[in-house]
């Protein structure tokens, strides 16, 4: 089997065409409220070709209000809240999560521990959550770097070079993800699916709470899949790049298009990694 690391373009099946291992530049914006049509139009460009984009509001000390506000500027609608965490501590009303270790907390990713690629809310319907943003109000003493996997590409070369191992990632019970938070409630489905316009989407996450199930005599071809995609997910990885989200920057992210990750990372004990985070179901709009 060929190495995974292969130039995606190689493929000629890039969904994500801008996507590139450099990161994207910040878009630099005049509030949060983003009241530039330029500056819209460059966000959702960005992404919709890369599957990203970084906006970047100097001299504003970063709120919850801030990131409702350049939700509604990208015309993202209402603030998903998936049902687990509704009751949480660390979700707020308006549906806007509190992303520290400053104490002990509730949600999963409360600690300062690498986060493994994932997608966010893997526990809802694949495609359901199609937009992250990630609002940065303080960063880590050190570490704490945050990655994206062009999970979409680097499938697309997996079912170009082994389409027998691209289809155990398909089939309807490939993917169980059973959460560690309240009931343990689990859910089962693909990790990719293609959408009715014949592009993919995907749910891939390589975490803790995530197991992969073969279909019947299947399981030589799973373990090819994971093997491309977690050698997809290293550092130096052609589907891969790297970036500190550093205060007063946010991340717009294709959810069901691009996995994500981080480092570990110490703290400064005055000032604690925070981060605001807001899911949504609908696709950015200049």
């Amino acid at each position: 089997m060929p190495t995974p690391l292969i130039t995606p373009a190689a493929s000629g099946a890039r969904q994500m065409s801008g996507f590139t291992t450099a990161p994207a530049d910040p878009i630099e914006a005049t509030a949060w409220s983003l009241p530039e049509a330029a500056v819209r139009r460059r966000i959702a460009d960005s992404y919709h070709r890369r599957g990203y984009a970084i906006v970047h509001v100097p001299h504003a000390a970063p709120s919850a209000e801030h990131l409702g506000e350049m939700s509604a500027a990208l015309h993202l609608g209402e603030v998903f809240t998936p049902p687990l965490y509704a009751t949480s501590s660390h979700t707020a009303a308006s549906g806007i999560s509190r992303l520290t270790a400053a104490s002990a907390g509730d949600h999963p990713f409360q600690d300062r521990a690498g986060q493994n690629v994932h997608c966010d809310a893997t526990l809802q319907d694949l495609g359901q959550i199609p937009t992250t943003l990630m609002l940065c109000v303080s960063a880590a003493a050190s570490g704490g770097v945050s990655f994206l996997v062009n999970l979409v590409d680097a499938y697309a070369e997996l079912r170009r070079v082994d389409p027998e191992a691209a289809e155990q990632l398909a089939h309807d019970s490939a993917l169980v993800r059973t959460s560690t938070f309240a009931s343990g409630r689990s859910t089962s489905g693909p990790a990719f699916a293609r959408e009715a316009d014949g592009s993919w989407i995907t749910r891939y996450s390589r975490t803790a709470t995530d197991t992969y199930h073969a279909a019947p005599g299947g399981e030589a071809a799973m373990a090819r899949a994971l093997e491309w995609l977690d050698a997809a997910a290293q550092p130096g990885s052609a589907y891969r790049t790297d970036f500190t989200l550093k205060p007063g920057q946010a991340l717009i992210l294709a959810n069901d298009r691009l996995g994500h990750g981080r480092t570990a990372f110490r703290d400064n004990p005055t000032t604690p990694r925070l981060l605001l985070r807001a899911l949504h179901t609908l696709r950015p709009l200049a």
